[in-house]
């Protein structure tokens, strides 16, 4: 039995938001991001997307996606999409994912995960910040001079 390959990634992308052309079949990727802030810790981020582009695969394929707490080393939530089979190594392949309630325990990185019949594919990367407080009348903000 020959072992099936693995898609190779060509993008892999977190956004707020997805839009699918049912006409064209296109989607339209909306605020793609690369960090996060919240006020105050624990924080909880409501909604994102998370959108895989895959080509040069042949076979059926079970995915998986991870939310990681890099600092911590602690999967925080992971989800399995639908299996899916591509027919040939010339087809592009699109995955997307809607997360709710992303738990974000503290500052720091986290990462998401694109596993594919348990194999590390792809990872995203996501920086995620306090707010700062605030500001007194007479302080500056970064990048500004006081009047």
């Amino acid at each position: 039995m020959t072992q099936t390959p693995n898609p190779v990634v060509k993008a892999f992308l977190v956004c707020d938001q997805i839009i699918h052309d049912a006409q064209t079949g296109k989607k339209s990727l909306i605020g793609v991001f690369h960090e996060l802030r919240a006020e105050r810790f624990p924080a909880v981020h409501p909604v994102l997307w998370i959108y895989a582009n895959l080509t040069d695969a042949r076979g059926r394929y079970t995915f998986e996606i991870r939310f990681v707490d890099m600092e911590r080393n602690n999967v925080l939530g992971k989800g399995t999409p639908p299996e899916i089979s591509i027919p040939g190594p010339l087809q592009t392949t699109e995955l997307s994912a809607q997360l709710r309630n992303i738990q974000l325990p503290a500052p720091g990185t986290y990462e998401f995960h694109l596993l594919v019949n348990d194999d590390l594919i792809a990872t995203k990367a996501i920086r995620v910040a306090g707010i700062e407080g605030m500001e007194s009348p007479g302080e500056t903000t970064m990048g500004e001079e006081p009047a």
